[in-house]
């Protein structure tokens, strides 16, 4: 893993550029960059040199320091609206070859049909997310664990697990 990926370095510029209200295209013109070269580098695609990024701190009167500590909130979950974008991820998932699974129970005492899912993902370390996850929210909503430490934990967790899926089928 590339440092910049590891401090995600692109994602910063991106959030710390539109808290400060410049658009893609003035960024890359006050950096003295094309368009696309800065476009790359909030992707994630490539890497940005130190003085690009240094010169970007600069340009939004931040130090570096201050890059760094930006909290990236996600909107992931945001997106998912309805069952459609629900089932595209799980195609998604399934197309890039972790294999999904399903089986629907009925009960009659409650005439409930229910969708029971299996995700087979042949990682150990991945695999043990999941129970160690229902752990913590067995923690949170027990009160064995507040809410800011199970944020901490999750933050943890989700950066630990920040690589590309296909590395993993």
């Amino acid at each position: 893993m590339r440092l910049g990926e590891y401090f995600e370095i692109g994602k910063r510029m991106k959030q710390a550029r539109t808290n400060a209200g410049i658009n893609q295209r003035d960024m890359s013109s006050r950096l003295s960059l094309t368009n696309s070269s800065y476009s790359n580098y909030e992707n994630g695609y490539s890497e940005p040199p130190v003085e690009t990024v240094l010169k970007f701190c600069d340009t939004l009167g931040i130090t570096l320091n201050d890059l760094l500590e930006i909290k990236i909130t996600s909107n992931k979950s945001a997106t998912v609206n309805t069952f459609a974008d629900f089932f595209s991820i799980l195609i998604d998932l399934d197309r890039r070859g972790l294999q999904i699974k399903g089986n629907t129970t009925y009960s009659q005492e409650d005439n409930q049909l229910t969708a029971h899912l299996t995700l087979d993902i042949p990682n150990a370390q991945i695999a043990t997310f999941i129970p160690d996850w229902n752990k913590v929210n067995q923690a949170l909503i027990s009160g064995k664990m507040d809410k800011e430490e199970y944020d901490m934990w999750l933050e943890d967790t989700l950066k630990l697990f920040n690589v590309p899926i296909d590395e993993y089928i």
